[in-house]
């Protein structure tokens, strides 16, 4: 088993071919947010739970999804260290 890519500040690649919207959305809430954890911060979640969405384990609710918009919207994104 591979380990799936990650980007230098820990938010892993979303996945390739047929990936849904949503887990986009959430992936590039990750690279906004400069992280796993800054981003599960924001949303007041785990960071287990938060990666198993990114993941794709399991779906996200409909809140988070907003929230990760309103993130990759209204937020500047965090330089990579």
């Amino acid at each position: 088993m591979s380990l799936p890519k990650v980007a230098p500040n820990d938010c892993p690649q979303a996945p390739g071919f047929g990936v849904s919207l949503r887990t986009l959305i959430l992936h590039e809430a990750c690279q906004t947010a400069g992280g796993i954890a800054p981003l599960a911060k924001l949303l007041g979640v785990s960071t287990m739970l938060l990666d198993r969405w990114l993941e794709g384990e399991e779906e996200a609710p409909p809140e988070i999804y907003q929230a990760c918009i309103e993130i990759v919207l209204l937020h500047e994104p965090q330089q990579s260290r």
